[in-house]
């Protein structure tokens, strides 16, 4: 199967359009065309519905199947190129690390420097991703995640550090609002959620009070960033759920609301396919982020809170 087809095919329903996609990708439409023809002749099947004097496109059911498998596909090309291209002999090459924006943004911007004298000919990628990883993301490309319960021959994790979930607010909020002496009495206080669709982010167990009780809390606030979270509880607009360790790396000063009830530890991984595996470079970078992690962890913050 040829991958520019393969590759054609996806950008054209992406773009919805034969003119956008050849004025965008300098092709011509007879080219686009030819090639859809001959991928749809190849696999057997009609992909897309072509409707003379309609200007919009509409995938067929093999079509939808193809363009929803295609991703992974082409990431298990991009990243096999990217296996080939790396000399683990001089620690040479590109490296893509998918994470989220708060680990990107609160701990490995700062490992950076470090890492650009430790392994110079490494050129790192960090590509933030919020959503909750797949098991045939974590198959196929390198990330920084949290760890996974399942057994998985397909992909290896290495620990890095556990990060440990809590509620938390300012003393300015627990001042003027009281401080909740059991899970019923956050229902008369302010709660800011990172989002109320636990199934689909990175941390699923961020609302973990909610998830296991009956507790409704009447008065939320979504705000889908860690770092709106920790402002907006700096200043006191209410109580959030996010772990010890990236409160502390951030710089903030809030206090634990319920402290003796526990909530989630969150294993947080370097994960990588099985086709790195023996890798030194992969190996040296594990070492690398596990080390950086746990010293960050334990220093001061280092930027301004404002």
């Amino acid at each position: 199967m040829d991958l520019e087809q393969l590759r054609i095919f996806y950008d054209l329903v992406f773009t919805e359009s034969f003119r956008k996609l050849s004025a965008s990708n300098k092709l011509s439409v007879a080219k686009i065309s030819r090639e859809l023809s001959a991928l749809e002749t190849e696999l057997g099947y009609r992909l897309i519905e072509r409707k003379p004097g309609y200007s919009n496109m509409s995938l067929t059911r093999q079509g939808k199947v193809l363009f929803e498998a295609l991703p992974q596909v082409f990431g298990i090309f991009d990243n096999l190129k990217q296996v080939m291209n790396t000399d683990p002999e001089l620690n040479s090459g590109n490296i893509t690390i998918h994470t989220t924006n708060s680990l990107i943004e609160n701990w490995i911007v700062f490992m950076i420097p470090k890492l650009q004298e430790t392994y110079p000919n490494i050129q790192l990628n960090l590509i933030a991703n919020n959503n909750l990883l797949t098991r045939d993301l974590k198959e196929n490309v390198i990330s920084i995640s949290p760890a996974s319960d399942e057994k998985n021959k397909n992909f290896f994790q290495v620990p890095l550090l556990n990060f440990h979930v809590g509620l938390w607010a300012s003393k300015k909020y627990l001042d003027q609002y009281g401080r909740p002496t059991s899970l019923s009495d956050l229902q008369k206080h302010k709660v800011m959620l990172f989002t109320k669709e636990l199934d689909q982010m990175t941390y699923p167990n961020l609302n973990w009070y909610l998830k296991d009780s009956n507790v409704m809390i009447p008065n939320q606030m979504c705000i889908n960033s860690t770092l709106g979270l920790l402002k907006a509880a700096h200043h006191g607009l209410g109580i959030i759920s996010l772990s010890e360790e990236n409160i502390r790396v951030a710089g903030y000063q809030l206090e634990r609301v319920l402290p003796e009830i526990n909530g989630p530890t969150v294993p947080m991984c370097l994960t990588y396919p099985t086709y790195w595996k023996d890798n030194s470079i992969i190996e040296n970078l594990a070492t690398f982020f596990k080390t950086q992690f746990c010293e960050l962890n334990k220093t001061p913050p280092i930027f301004e809170i404002l």
